[in-house]
């Protein structure tokens, strides 16, 4: 947690649950009321989904969008969480809050998701230095130092986006991919790195295999993503990534 985020939890304690916005008897250190808590493991990603990705699909196998190059430069990919319900808005807060708290909850699902695989280290994918400044947070870099006691893996900044571009929301796959190539530059030692690259949701795409692109001809010796949620094409692919 950054020492705004936790500055801010300490004078203004959050009162209300960040996914449905009731009053509740706050709980120290939840993010969430009772019942969205305990709405959480519906909307985790399925049993039957892509083993290689984690997209949802009727059986685990690979899938339209690992056979269609979705995974280009990614080993594989990881996320607890459907893009949906209190999951989405635990994001969405996290994103645009900022509220360091709705990262909790997400966290402790990412790390379980990757529990026992063998990475070196963390990268999050950078915001704009612009971006940065307007927000006060990445929000990737947020739910690493949320991981770390857990994963214990450095977390290493070693990309840098190096130019805005266009918010990622509402632009069809092409255009996704046209929009973030070439924003991203390796400022970071990953020279034979098995790479963790952090994000909040996973859509087309196109963000992680830009950054796992150049994290490989860094030398990088893989990249895999994990993301804290994925969302369905055609239906939750309205956001970032």
């Amino acid at each position: 947690m950054n020492a705004l985020g936790a500055l801010k939890d300490i004078l203004f304690p959050q009162v209300r649950c960040l996914a449905c916005d009731e009053p509740r008897d706050i709980l120290p250190g939840s993010a969430l009321c009772r019942k969205c808590e305990a709405g959480l493991p519906a909307l985790e990603v399925p049993d039957a989904a892509c083993g290689q990705c984690r997209t949802p699909g009727k059986a685990a196998q690979p899938c339209a969008y690992c056979l269609g190059g979705g995974m280009r430069g990614l080993e594989r990919a990881y996320a607890p969480y459907l893009y949906r319900g209190a999951a989405r808005q635990l994001i969405v807060r996290l994103k645009f809050g900022p509220y360091a708290l709705a990262a909790g909850p997400l966290t402790r699902a990412m790390a379980q998701a990757v529990s026992g695989q063998g990475f070196d280290a963390m990268v999050p994918v950078p915001l704009y230095a612009a971006s940065l400044r307007e927000r006060g947070v990445n929000q990737s870099r947020l739910l690493c130092e949320g991981m770390q006691p857990t994963l214990h893996l450095p977390i290493i900044d070693a990309l840098k986006k190096t130019r805005p571009n266009r918010r990622q929301s509402g632009l069809d796959a092409k255009r996704r991919a046209d929009n973030v190539r070439g924003v991203f530059a390796v400022v970071g030692y990953v020279r034979g790195l098995r790479v963790l690259l952090v994000d909040d949701v996973r859509t087309t795409g196109s963000t992680a295999r830009e950054c796992a692109r150049v994290l490989i001809e860094a030398g990088a010796a893989s990249v895999s993503l994990l993301t804290a949620a994925v969302a369905v094409r055609g239906r939750d692919n309205r956001e970032e990534g």
